[in-house]
This record gives structure tokens, C-alpha cells and sequence, in this order.
């Protein structure tokens, strides 16, 4: 990969002030400091892609490197960037992430510099074919100096450009193109119930909402594998929207509520004070959604240990979607509780599989990895690693 880089800088005369030296640059006075810092800054993305020994020895060795886009973690695929890189991984792994992703290599014109004794930044305009498309973004790219030498670089760009001519996403998916919240109900078996019983309910109910004008984008029945004093099963809905979510739900409780309590009584037990409704954020789409009406899900509620944070999850999760070999149906999704939960977590992971078999076999792999280390290390989650583990059974889609 070839970065082309022009260095438009003109030493013109020195001058001297206060044991500060100045020169003029053009028509700029600046300090020698912060000439030698804007020269540093200007040439160091070339010397990393065409001569890597000459960059390593301006990099401090507390060099940090971050990219400042907020792409979702699902949208890059296998190839995600972390939440930042040392002397030695940006270039094993960054720089081969970036290599993959702009594979024709790219040309950067830098257009303007500002420096500073302590620090520099530099205006780039791009030129390149990212693997989906034109990729002709701008950067700013802002340093640190410590010590004479590179501490600190800041990439920010366009992140949707990115996303969409080096990822081929358009962030969201057309199907998902809505805020996606799921609501969990709280039921109990009453003493009059049966799986005869129970089906002809769902039947019921099914019919109930095709006669309102609810608008869900699904409803799904979840068991837990152990034992609750909570509840017996949990009856899920997914919404597009907030909007959506209290239209239909004020429209049912003011047409089909009492005929439901009145046709459920004695088989089922539900309490509509333990409706919990949480906001997603997909975390990784699988390579084929599964056609079943049943699956399995696995839930981790968790909590940072000391010394890590969002950052530590960003690149927990980077590591795992850049497992290839996890089963093709396989997808995880971050839940927000919109609500004030009595013991907060400071995530909550769910895992979905379309059957035990497929789950059993990710594990496998994901065991085999450095992974579960490395989760250990950094969460406190219930149950431990193990998760809460349902069997689920859809019953609208």
C-alpha cells in the first residue's frame, strides 16, 4: 500500500525570544518546537506504511493510537477497530485491518497543518477504492508529543463513509431500520394449565392483535432452563418503536384486556407491574438469520471489574466477531433496561443460537480461544461465565 504525501513546509529565518526560538514558515512565526512537531506529524503516516523503522523511532513507547468514529461493532463485520492500539499492535493489527479494508492502498494530501509545542494537527483529504465502493474521505489526524517523539494520534473521519464504501453497511439494515425494544412479561402456570390449554391462548391472542392496529415486529415464548421463584415462563414482545409500543399497548388495555384476564383465568398468571422494557443495540448479525421457530437464548448480566470499562467491552467484542467460525445463525445483542432496575448492571449480553446443538459447539470454539480469559478477568457476570439459559418458541413474527 503506497500513501503519497506532500510536505509543503519553507524554513524562511530564525529568530530568538525569551530562550524561545521562533522561525517564520510561509507567512507563520512559530516556536522550533512546534515546527519540528508539525513536520513530525506530517511525514509520520507515510514513514508507517513505507518505512516502519523510521516511524517506530518517533513513537514514544507509551504510544497510543485511536480511531474516533462511533461505528456500531456489528457493522464491521469480522474486521473490528478497537478502541485503541500501542506501539506494537497498530501496526500487527490495526494496520492490517486497514489493509484489508482499502486493499488498492490510498493516496493522503495533506491540506493544512496547526502545531503547538505540545501537540499538531493535520487536515488530509483521501483518495482511494475501499473494498464496497469510492472512498475519498477527510481526516483530521491530532497528536500528542512527549519527549521529542509521537505519544498520542487521534484519527477522525467520516464514520458512515467508512461503514459504507469499506464495510458495505449502511449501518442498519432495511429490516432493522427502527429502534428495536423488547419487553419481557412475567407469567405463571395457574393450576388449570395444559400445553392444550396454553396453545389455543396463543391462538387467542394472535387473533386479538391481527384485529387491532398494533404494529410488533414479533412475540416469542421463553422457558428458563433452571428453576425461578420469579416465574414460570416469559412471554417477549418486540417493537419497532417507543410510538408503537404505547399505542398498541393503550389500545389493548382498553379493548381486549378484560376478555384476556377473563380467558386466561386459572391457567395462566400474569402482572403487568412486572413488564420490563429494554432498548438494543445488535452487536453481531448472523451470516444467515434462522428460518425456526425455536432457539435458544443466553443471557449475562454483568458488571466491570476493576480496571476495565467500555473500552475493555469494545474490544472483548472485536475479538469475537472476528471469530469466523462461530455457526452461521449465531448473533449476540446488548439490552438497556428503560427502567430503573434494582440492581443495575453495566451490561446486559444476550446470545441467540437456533438450537442447543449450534450453542454447544460456539462454546467450543470460543473456549478454545483466549477469550473466557480474558471476560473473566475483566466482568463480574451472574451465574458466572455460564450465563441464564432459556428455551424459546416463537408465536408471531
Amino acid at each position: 500500500m503506497k500513501y503519497f504525501i506532500s510536505i509543503p513546509l519553507l524554513l524562511i529565518f530564525l529568530t530568538s525570544c525569551e530562550k524561545t526560538t521562533y522561525m517564520t514558515v510561509g507567512d507563520e512565526v512559530m516556536s522550533i518546537e512546534a515546527y519540528e512537531n508539525a513536520a513530525m506529524a506530517e511525514e509520520f503516516i507515510d514513514l508507517v506504511l513505507n518505512n516502519p523503522d523510521a516511524a517506530l523511532s518517533i513513537m514514544h513507547d507509551d504510544f497510543r493510537f485511536r480511531y474516533m468514529g462511533k461505528l456500531p461493532v456489528y457493522s464491521q463485520g469480522e474486521l473490528v477497530i478497537k478502541s485503541s492500539y500501542d506501539k506494537d499492535t497498530y501496526f500487527s493489527e490495526f494496520l492490517e485491518v486497514v489493509m484489508k479494508l482499502v486493499p488498492e492502498g490510498i493516496v493522503l494530501t495533506p491540506v493544512d497543518i496547526i502545531a503547538d509545542k505540545d501537540s499538531a494537527a493535520v487536515i488530509m483529504i483521501g483518495d482511494a477504492n475501499g473494498k464496497y465502493g469510492e472512498y475519498d474521505n477527510e481526516y483530521v489526524f491530532i497528536y500528542k508529543f512527549k519527549d521529542g517523539k509521537i505519544i498520542e494520534v487521534d484519527e477522525y473521519n467520516s464514520d458512515y463513509l467508512v461503514a459504507k464504501s469499506l464495510y458495505g453497511n449502511n449501518l442498519v439494515p432495511e429490516e432493522y431500520s427502527n429502534q428495536l425494544l423488547v419487553e419481557y412479561f412475567w407469567h405463571d402456570k395457574g393450576p388449570n394449565y395444559s400445553e392444550e390449554e396454553f396453545a389455543s391462548l396463543v391462538n387467542m391472542w394472535n387473533g386479538m392483535i391481527d384485529g387491532m392496529s398494533c404494529n410488533m415486529n414479533g412475540a416469542s415464548i421463553l422457558t428458563p432452563r433452571e428453576e425461578t421463584e420469579d416465574f414460570d415462563f416469559l412471554w417477549t414482545i418486540v417493537w419497532p418503536s417507543q410510538v408503537a409500543r404505547d399505542a398498541c399497548f393503550d389500545e389493548w388495555l382498553s379493548e381486549n384486556e378484560p376478555k384476556w384476564r377473563q380467558a386466561i383465568e386459572g391457567i395462566i398468571e400474569v402482572d403487568l407491574d412486572n413488564a420490563f422494557l429494554f432498548d438494543t443495540e445488535i452487536g453481531r448479525f448472523p451470516k444467515v438469520f434462522s428460518d425456526s421457530d425455536e432457539f435458544v437464548h443466553s443471557y449475562f448480566f454483568c458488571n466491570f471489574k476493576e480496571g476495565a470499562n467500555k473500552n475493555t467491552l469494545h474490544d472483548y467484542r472485536a475479538e469475537l466477531n472476528g471469530l469466523n467460525t462461530l455457526s452461521k445463525n449465531h448473533w449476540y445483542v446488548l439490552l438497556d433496561p428503560k427502567f430503573v432496575p434494582e440492581q443495575k448492571s453495566d451490561f446486559i449480553w444476550l446470545d441467540i443460537w437456533p438450537d442447543e446443538d449450534s450453542r454447544n459447539a460456539d462454546l467450543e470454539i470460543w473456549r478454545s480461544t483466549d477469550l473466557p480469559a480474558i471476560a473473566d478477568e475483566s466482568f463480574q457476570c451472574s451465574n458466572e461465565l455460564q450465563g441464564i439459559t432459556f428455551d424459546g418458541k416463537s408465536i408471531r413474527s
